[in-house]
């Protein structure tokens, strides 16, 4: 029994030690160079600060363009990405909102929106995090000019989704609102 206790000791202190050691050599992601990178200017139309008011409603999100590793490939390569925050106000009460994080980057995942590409008629697609019930769904927002934006959907992602025991089922219901042209702050 002693000496099982002392190993286990000895795991816990080899174990702690390696986390110690992990966490001290990451680095902010904007610190490490890339191998490659090619601005996206075309998620550039929907960098900036857009708002829909209809009386005490209203809808506002932040989106900024920034630049990150590319997920799939393990060369160091990067690619640019929008990032976004988002604040949901229903008769004058903050429903939700993110828009505390928004001097936060990529590295910090505070984000409440993540888009990735910009289709051919000017959507971004992105994935958008509904605070209030833990939903988590894809939106598909078009450029119209240089002063408007159309959330055109918001729907679920398809598919079966995996919850481990312990975890919170988030509702699949969307709260947002939807179809509503958002103007550049």
């Amino acid at each position: 029994m002693k000496n099982l206790k002392k190993y286990i000791l000895i795991a816990l202190a080899v174990l702690f030690t390696n986390l110690s050691f992990a966490q001290k050599n990451l680095n902010p992601i904007q610190e490490i160079p890339c191998s490659t990178y090619t601005p996206d200017t075309e998620m550039d139309t929907f960098v900036g600060n857009w708002k829909w008011t209809s009386g005490n409603d209203s809808f506002e999100i932040l989106l900024k363009k920034e630049k990150v590793f590319h997920s799939i490939s393990n060369d160091h390569s990067c690619v640019d990405r929008i990032i976004g925050f988002h604040q949901y106000v229903k008769n004058g009460t903050i429903i939700e909102s993110s828009l505390q994080h928004q001097n936060t980057n990529f590295a910090e995942n505070l984000m409440s929106i993540y888009g990735y590409i910009v289709a051919p008629n000017q959507i971004l697609w992105a994935g958008v995090d509904i605070l209030s019930n833990g939903n988590h769904v894809k939106m598909e927002l078009e450029y119209i000019d240089a002063n408007h934006v159309k959330i055109k959907s918001l729907n679920t992602y398809p598919g079966t989704k995996l919850y481990l025991p312990g975890q919170t089922i988030p509702s699949s219901e969307i709260t947002l609102p939807q179809d509503i042209i958002l103007t550049k702050q």
